[in-house]
C-alpha cells in the first residue's frame, strides 16, 4: 500500500460502542484506534486509517450510521 487515508471522528461516548461494533462487523475496511482522552470527557475521538481503495466502502458505512448515531469528522487526509 503506497498511500492511505486517515480520519478522526468525534463520537459521543454513549455511541462509541456501536461505532466500534459496526467497524468490527465490516472487518478489513479500516483500522481504528481510540485516541487518548481525559476522565470525564463525554466524547471519544477515534482515528480511522485504511487503504484509499476501500474508502468508498467506509463512506457507505458512515452514511448509514448518520441515521443511528451522532458523530463529527474532525479531520480527514490522504497520506
Amino acid at each position: 500500500m503506497d498511500s492511505f487515508y486517515q480520519m478522526i471522528l468525534r463520537v459521543p461516548k454513549q455511541d462509541s460502542a456501536f461505532l466500534y461494533f459496526t467497524l468490527e462487523a465490516n472487518e478489513g475496511i479500516c483500522f481504528y484506534s481510540t485516541l487518548p482522552y481525559e476522565t470525564g470527557v463525554t466524547h471519544r475521538d477515534i482515528e480511522i486509517t485504511g487503504s484509499p481503495e476501500l474508502y468508498p466502502e467506509l463512506q457507505t458505512i458512515l452514511t448509514g450510521l448518520k441515521n443511528k448515531i451522532s458523530f463529527e469528522i474532525i479531520s480527514e487526509r490522504t497520506m
